[in-house]
């Protein structure tokens, strides 16, 4: 029997009081065993908590350093909190949890004031610590932002296990890179860039504290759209610092007297506008199968590219204007200023019917590809025609016949016959003609090649036939599938205009074949290397053999179909081939320097004609004259050099034998080591002279040029 205070308690009682304070303490501990235990369900674990990696962009860079474009499912940059103003940090800390360096993730003092707030008035101010924000952030689809009380609990529950395994520091570097402010942006590096274009550590006081007031906010204190209303949340954010202990009253008015002047930063650059855009394409579409899309867009890849922006500029202004001029002046039915006015009033074609070109520039040394344009629009049609499309290549394949003709015994002054033939495949009859319709009797395989003459180029399959051509053409990298038929030594079959670059410019590296590559290194977001760019190479031709088809193709630019570039910006040392092909369905220019090589390609989606006239000389020739007139300007002239053992040796244009004084046109020309002429002309008489002074150039017998 107890007694207290005098009143008589019975021992039984006791007993029943104590056994049911067990039970509900039992049934509270439960309650809330079991609580926990359902609001954790899906929470992150303890590892991921750990190991907490905002998603971050991937960068891709120009050869020079700029910034081609950015790919990624949230505009983030990480930066140290170093790098970040202290002005900046202060900022946030007061206007979004000032206890933050007292609480553990939960704020009581601030939680128990705000719902005093909620009961008293119709206010209803929100408690979120910077950790319960950054929480929320890190994990929107385990934590929604709808109110209720049980997606509080468990923010309170990830916040304090963020409290319990990072530093103060660690946490406010992490929100700092993590929070959305607006325009796409998130964190105050992609911020700072979005609305100021500038890092971050360069933005003074005044920027800071107005980025700091957007957090709350984004879209209405953006100072794009509401300049008034940042200005106003900035002042808020001042009066909080000055609280906080952060300013004086007169630090907080000297920044809130400052004005500030928003800058468009990426958005508004040429990456953005589709500067370089097939390129970057390219580069994408490799990045995405050598390292999966994850890493792509989240993982923060840095990559390093062969592209040179001012080439690039000059290529795909060069292009525009052309065909812009073409189609002015050939008043086609669909051009691309028409084009883009339909799809402005909602009426946009379904098929691409305007005119299209590509173009392509390879560093012939390293296989680097310093400018792409695959077509004029990436928004009208993202099909990349340098590397996706196969055309009809026409006249610019006759250089590979050339260049087997040389190893079968020709030399440049063979003398090769343009007369009327016919030839039976065994299917049909084959009746090549020339593009002129006319036929010009003897000529010099130099004169033939430079002025793209059909019938002596056919003629030469009666001697060697496909298989050595085809073998060429599969040393100088062309691998889409040729058609074993004659009419390929005219340009039949297909090929794609990356290819015709890399094979020409073997020619001018000395008979080395370089795989192209628009890649040059590849770093993780943390600067681990992932990629090294090697160079590949081989030989495919013999240097001398290199020599002579670089040597013949000269004459092209100096006097045959390729002539015009001369007038069009071109002046320097180099060579080239145009290319032409039946009705004028394709019209092609591919032609290289001692350092570059650039292709061009004209023609419509389909294989349609482009009208009278319409031959590489006048479409494509003038877009690779443009460009490539001012990047040899800037570079300077080079010379081809002569490997050793090549023969030089004066000769009759109309025997193709040694000159003697009495030959009426001769010309001083080079020979493989092995191959060049031993009799003297038969047709002039006279004695072998020693033809000092005489202009290396070629001394022709007309100009009729067949191919412009």
């Amino acid at each position: 029997m107890l007694r207290f205070l005098n009143i008589y308690i019975p021992p039984r009682l006791v007993k029943t009081i104590l056994l049911s304070l067990l039970v509900m303490f039992l049934l509270s501990l439960g309650g809330t065993l079991l609580g926990i235990k359902y609001l954790s369900q899906d929470l992150p674990s303890l590892d991921a908590l750990q190991t907490i990696e905002p998603s971050v962009k991937t960068m891709i860079f120009a050869a020079n350093g700029d910034t081609l474009r950015e790919f990624y499912t949230e505009n983030r940059t990480i930066v140290s909190l170093s790098r970040i103003p202290v002005s900046l940090q202060q900022a946030v800390i007061s206007v979004e949890d000032r206890r933050f360096h007292q609480h553990y993730g939960i704020d009581l003092r601030r939680l128990v004031g705000v719902i005093w707030i909620n009961l008293t008035t119709s206010r209803s101010p929100g408690g979120s610590t910077l950790t319960q924000q950054l929480a929320r952030n890190l994990f929107p689809k385990l934590l929604p932002s709808q109110k209720r009380i049980t997606r509080k609990f468990r923010e309170w529950m990830v916040a304090a296990q963020i409290e319990s395994i990072y530093t103060k520091d660690e946490i406010l570097a992490m929100y700092l890179n993590q929070i959305y402010l607006g325009k796409g942006s998130y964190g105050v590096q992609a911020a700072a860039h979005t609305f100021f274009d500038r890092n971050v550590w360069e933005l003074d006081p005044a920027e800071c504290t107005m980025i700091a007031g957007m957090i709350q906010l984004p879209e209405r204190y953006s100072p794009f759209r509401h300049l008034d209303r940042a200005y106003s949340r900035r002042a808020t954010v001042l009066e909080t610092m000055i609280k906080a202990g952060y300013l004086t009253r007169d630090e907080a008015e000297v920044i809130g007297a400052t004005e500030v002047h928003p800058v468009a930063g990426s958005a508004g650059s040429a990456a953005s506008a589709g500067f370089a855009a097939y390129f970057v394409e390219e580069v994408r579409k490799v990045l995405e199968k050598d390292y999966g899309a994850t890493k792509l867009y989240k993982e923060g890849l840095r990559v390093w590219t062969t592209l040179n922006p001012q080439y690039q500029r000059w290529m795909e202004e060069a292009l525009e204007t052309h065909l812009v001029t073409e189609e002015t002046e050939r008043d086609y039915p669909m051009t691309r200023a028409r084009f883009d006015s339909l799809t402005t009033v909602g009426e946009r074609p379904e098929k691409i019917e305007y005119l299209q070109g590509a173009a392509l520039l390879e560093d012939v040394r390293t296989g680097a590809i310093l400018g792409m344009v695959g077509g004029r629009s990436f928004t009208d049609y993202k099909w990349n025609m340098t590397t996706q499309s196969t055309r009809q290549p026409g006249s610019i394949f006759k250089p590979f016949v050339y260049l087997t003709a040389l190893q079968n015994g020709y030399i440049p002054c063979s003398i090769l016959m343009d007369t009327p033939f016919v030839l039976d495949t065994g299917v049909s009859l084959w009746r090549p003609k020339n593009f002129s319709g006319r036929f010009k009797g003897p000529m010099t395989l130099r004169y033939a090649l430079s002025r793209s003459v059909n019938t002596p180029t056919a003629k030469l399959y009666l001697d060697f036939g496909l298989a050595p051509v085809l073998e060429n053409v599969q040393k100088l990298g062309v691998t889409t599938p040729m058609p074993r038929v004659p009419s390929l030594f005219l340009g039949a079959g297909e090929v794609k205009l990356r290819e015709v670059v890399a094979a020409y410019s073997a020619f001018a590296n000395h008979g080395v074949y370089v795989k192209q590559h628009l890649i040059t290194r590849v770093e993780s977001a943390h600067g681990e290397i992932l990629y090294q760019v090697r160079i590949e190479q081989r030989e495919a031709l013999e240097p001398a053999e290199a020599y002579m088809m670089t040597n013949l193709l000269g004459t092209t630019l100096r006097e045959g179909t390729g002539v015009s570039a001369r007038w069009r910006g071109f002046t320097k040392t180099g060579a080239g081939k145009t290319g032409t092909t039946n009705e004028s369905t394709n019209a092609w220019f591919c032609g290289f320097t001692p350092s570059f090589c650039g292709g061009i390609w004209v023609g419509f989606d389909q294989a349609l004609p482009m009208g009278r006239g319409a031959t590489g000389a006048r479409m494509a020739l003038p877009i690779w004259a443009n460009f490539m007139g001012k990047i040899t300007d800037k570079k300077g002239d080079e010379p081809f050099i002569r490997p050793p053992g090549i023969v030089e040796e004066t000769i009759c244009l109309r025997s193709g034998m040694l000159a003697t004084s009495e030959c009426d046109s001769i010309a001083s020309e080079v020979f493989l080591p092995d191959n060049f002429p031993q009799d003297i002309c038969d047709l002039h008489g006279g004695q072998l002279h020693d033809f000092q002074g005489l202009d290396k150039d070629f001394q022709t017998l007309d100009s009729d040029d067949d191919e412009f």
